[in-house]
């Protein structure tokens, strides 16, 4: 049975994080993380290729008092170190994190979704960790045919609108029919589908 995930957007800045593994995998997770603002991320490279950047860089494998000592909130565990990663996973959750096995859907407690970035405007396509690529393509059609790079300016507008309607006194309630009917005014969206 699956069970469906919750999407979250988590604010990175303040969240300790833990990386472990080498190889390319580890370092596109690192660049990731340190890319979306990250700032508290320990990468644990027992192969000792990793470039320390924006991060603090271990040469081994955590144990249970890095665990203690970082109190990571999320553990991201390459691919690399299958063999290896229930044990880490086990002092990960043991130490109150959340814990992610590169492409092995049972030991992950969250699936990373494929995401499309305009700006601020954040798109996200997930299969709750059952088919990853068909994420991918999917997120790629989008990029392609329907969020282009307009998106990103669009968005800005509609945030200056939006603060002007509110220091105007329009209420909660009425600012997405205000939203709607600017949208639809400026032919940013195709008309809906008749039934």
């Amino acid at each position: 049975m699956t069970v469906p995930m919750f999407p979250i957007v988590l604010d990175l800045t303040s969240v300790p994080m833990f990386v472990v593994g080498g190889g390319e995998g580890a370092a596109a997770r690192v660049a990731d993380l340190v890319g979306h603002g990250a700032a508290p991320v320990v990468w644990f490279d027992p192969t000792s290729r990793s470039a320390a950047g924006a991060i603090q860089a271990v040469t081994r494998l955590p144990v249970s008092e890095d665990f203690e000592t970082y109190l990571p909130r999320l553990v991201f565990i390459g691919d690399d170190l299958i063999d290896q990663a229930m044990p880490i996973a086990a002092m990960a959750r043991a130490a109150g994190a959340f814990v992610h096995v590169h492409d092995h859907k049972a030991s992950c407690d969250f699936h990373l979704p494929a995401r499309l970035r305009r700006g601020r405007l954040l798109l996200t396509v997930s299969t709750d960790g059952a088919v990853a690529g068909l994420s991918r393509l999917l997120r790629d059609h989008l990029a392609d045919h329907v969020i282009d790079t307009d998106w990103a300016a669009r968005v800005e507008e509609l945030a200056a609108r939006r603060a002007d309607w509110k220091v105007s006194g329009v209420r909660a309630g009425e600012l997405f029919k205000a939203i709607a009917h600017f949208v639809r005014a400026c032919g940013w969206l195709p008309p809906p589908r008749s039934a």
